[in-house]
């Protein structure tokens, strides 16, 4: 997951936490205060009725419910108890209320109770030495009415809310991580074939500028570095050809004088062939160390696969007139722009003869397979052989240099071949894959991105 939406995330579950406690908040007091009002309502009620019981002249009785109903009027289900003194046991019982509920209205305090939904209130009325407790009861339910609108109420909002801060959540981050976004930009543009650019660096005076002259200073230290090699490959090409070339010349020249003994000739004959697999050995290990430069000396084309690979045929040809390489065509793609790839001609084909050589070479001349397809990004060929394999255990290392697997000692080899293939399919942002089984094959993969991709 990307860093700026796990920040929209983390952003929108921080607002998540405060809105839904805002909201209980809201809610829990909401609810005290439509109760309150209710109990005190309740009370006012309850008082009436306990004044009119204890009224003597009874014809003045319905004058506090008239006052009630026409001032106050009638609660839901609203009913009211009037008990001449303690209530007993049994009374109690009857109406399925706490004992604890009728100590207060005993010490002249209204006492409040709510259950199911149903609100009581009991309250000790006195009047003219005479007193009464009187036991009222009521369903809020306007009350009720108003606490469910007010729960989805907050419930709209907030799904309401979380998407708002979402969606500013995503701008914000979005907007912070530009400069991110374009550093990563410039750093992707930046390969071996332009290692001298460098990124914008906007005086900011915050993080982004430090991380920008932290990729310019890098960048610095491996153009140096890269310019270092460089020099070193090409000196030590001209420092190791030219002896080599003096004793190769000399073990010839030895070879021609009249009257050398055969020991002598044979001896000279050895040093001319050592020396010769020395320039071989010496010319592959400046090839393979000459794939890591910046490219600035090679020169850069289109190249279409399916000619570079009838080329590769045609040196495999001269190379090894009895092999037997086939290419496959039928899976050519339809548009012609997924044959084409930019890189370095003659490296790309060396590449490929890398890998040809080795399948006819390690397969005793059995039938190799060249097939060339195509997908959404990559331009792939796969070359199959039926060789002797590579163990399972070594099919990893088989691009390091030098190393060759442990089924190959009767075969002539230094093992560069396919780590310099390797250098210089990475060189052209390539990808390369094998597949092998022990006296059955090995099917080397490569990928080339599109000119055009």
């Amino acid at each position: 997951m990307k860093i700026q939406n796990k920040i929209a995330l983390i952003f929108t579950a921080l607002s998540a936490g405060i809105i839904v406690a805002l909201s209980v908040f809201v809610y829990f007091f909401a609810s005290e205060s439509i109760a309150t009002s209710f109990f005190h309502r309740l009370e006012v009620r309850s008082d009436i009725v306990g004044h009119a019981a204890l009224q003597e002249n009874k014809s003045l009785t319905s004058i506090y419910y008239d006052i009630k109903e026409r001032h106050l009027g009638s609660l839901p289900y609203e009913k009211h108890r009037i008990l001449p003194g303690q209530p007993d046991e049994a009374t109690k019982k009857r109406l399925a209320l706490p004992s604890s509920f009728y100590e207060p209205a005993q010490n002249n305090i209204p006492a409040r109770f709510f259950n199911h939904d149903t609100s009581y209130v009991v309250l000790r009325v006195a009047r003219d030495n005479r007193h009464v407790m009187v036991v009222s009861s009521a369903l809020d339910t306007y009350g009720m009415q108003e606490m469910n609108n007010l729960k989805n109420l907050l419930l709209i909002g907030f799904f309401i809310a979380m998407v708002f801060v979402f969606t500013f959540g995503k701008l914000f981050s979005n907007e912070i991580f530009k400069p991110i976004r374009r550093i990563i930009r410039n750093v992707k543009g930046i390969n071996a074939h332009n290692l001298h650019q460098r990124l914008v660096v906007e005086p900011t005076d915050d993080d982004v500028e430090a991380l920008s002259r932290t990729f310019n200073d890098m960048l610095d230290r491996l153009e140096v570095t890269f310019e270092m090699q460089n020099n070193f490959v090409s000196n030590a090409s001209h420092e190791f050809r030219t002896p080599l070339t003096v004793v190769s010349g000399e073990a010839e020249l030895g070879m021609s004088i009249p009257g050398l003994s055969d020991a002598a000739k044979e001896s000279f004959l050895n040093i001319y062939k050592e020396v010769e697999k020395l320039e071989h050995l010496t010319n592959s290990m400046l090839s393979l160390a000459q794939t890591g430069f910046d490219g600035k000396k090679e020169q850069w084309e289109e190249v279409r696969i399916d000619e570079l690979i009838l080329s590769v045929k045609e040196a495999a040809d001269r190379i090894i007139p009895e092999n037997q390489v086939a290419i496959d065509f039928d899976n050519l793609p339809d548009d012609e722009g997924k044959l084409t790839v930019n890189g370095n001609l003659a490296l790309l084909k060396a590449a490929f003869s890398n890998i040809v050589l080795n399948s006819c070479k390690y397969s005793d001349n059995k039938p190799v397979t060249v097939k060339i397809s195509a997908d959404s990004k990559y331009v792939i060929v796969e070359i199959t052989d039926q060789g002797i394999g590579i163990p399972d255990r070594e099919i990893g290392q088989i691009f390091v240099p030098f190393f060759r697997a442990s089924n190959t000692a009767r075969y002539k080899g230094y093992g560069i071949g396919l780590p310099l293939t390797h250098n210089i399919i990475r060189m052209h942002q390539g990808k390369a894959d094998v597949q092998s089984r022990v006296g059955e094959g090995t099917r080397f993969t490569t990928y080339l991105p599109f000119k055009y991709f």
